[in-house]
């Protein structure tokens, strides 16, 4: 049997339960990568902290750390990666790569506590299994003034995001993005 891996604050679950999404629809998400899963076990996990991707099948997981410090904070904490079995999961129904989606309640095959996920994260990176940037370290590809927000969270806002929560934390982006077209 194979599995497919769900990250969660919550240990000792048995069954994963179908939730309603950012998709509209109700979903248990899963991933191939045990890494990106061991990042979702964070209960403040967010595009606001880092910029994350990669699928860790033929791309690899790349984490990056948007300010000093943010991964030691939102990442002081425990979870457990849940093993399910694959057989209900779809690929390619949210654009991103890396997520499975089942539309049934999952039983839970296997748990793995995970103590502290800052040191599990900094373990797989130096194992390989992820690429972790630490502030102020990043790739070209993500700016160092985390202006690659902007156009993500205004698409968000057409949602019904609260932009408070983004400018707490970006109050040096509250210009560009009134400013952005």
């Amino acid at each position: 049997m194979e599995y497919v891996y769900h990250g969660s604050n919550t240990p000792n679950l048995k069954i994963i339960k179908r939730n309603k999404s950012t998709h509209n629809k109700y979903w248990v998400y899963a991933t191939y990568s045990k890494a990106i899963s061991t990042i979702f076990l964070s209960p403040n996990h967010s595009d606001l902290f880092y910029s994350l991707s990669g699928n860790g099948i033929d791309t690899p997981v790349c984490l990056v750390e948007r300010k000093p410090g943010m991964f030691k904070n939102i990442f002081n904490a425990s979870g457990s990666i849940y093993y399910l079995d694959k057989t209900n999961f779809k690929e390619n129904m949210t654009g991103w790569s890396a997520e499975l989606v089942s539309d049934k309640d999952e039983k839970v095959r296997k748990e793995e506590h995970i103590d502290n996920i800052y040191n599990k994260l900094v373990e797989l990176s130096k194992d390989g299994e992820l690429q972790l940037y630490l502030y102020p370290e990043r790739p070209d590809w993500v700016p160092l003034d985390n202006s690659d927000l902007i156009p993500k969270v205004k698409r968000w806002e057409k949602n019904g995001f609260d932009t408070k929560h983004f400018f707490n934390i970006y109050p040096e982006l509250k210009d560009r993005y009134n400013n952005y077209k």
